[in-house]
């Protein structure tokens, strides 16, 4: 066999190989993200676990009227949660950029003016979190 054509074969291969593992990477990452958001939703934590209650513990149509207002009940609770622990989590940052700040000469307030989150990466569309009603996260 000529060994020129065994290198190119081999190359051919080791290209389909790497062009398959990124591929099944960015999708496998995809997939993932996708889960993640959907799980840190509040809104889906009250589908699930309604199908999750439905199909184990089978209430009756009176009790899962009740149980749903619960549920939703929580649920707003949970958000409401959420919203305060991003927007504390938020000033606790913008407190610690300007703290370190104070600490830096003009040279490394420079290259720290490069790595700092900037305002608008620090809004709630950033993190998929829709604010409530009159501007307040």
């Amino acid at each position: 066999m000529n060994p020129l054509r065994s290198r190119k074969t081999a190359l051919c291969l080791i290209g389909i190989i790497v062009a398959t593992a990124l591929s099944g990477g960015l999708l496998g990452h995809l997939i993932a993200r996708r889960q993640l958001d959907a799980r840190n939703n509040p809104e889906n934590w009250n589908e699930h676990v309604s199908r999750e209650f439905d199909r184990l513990v089978k209430p009756t149509p009176e009790q899962d009227t009740r149980i749903q207002a619960h549920l939703a009940r929580a649920v707003r609770e949970l958000q409401a949660i959420r919203m305060e622990t991003i927007a504390r989590s938020t000033n606790v940052i913008g407190r610690l950029i300007i703290e370190v700040e104070k600490e830096l000469t003009p040279a490394q307030q420079q290259a720290f003016e490069a790595m700092k989150p900037k305002p608008t990466d620090m809004t709630l569309d950033l993190l998929n979190v829709e604010s409530k009603p009159g501007g307040k996260p």
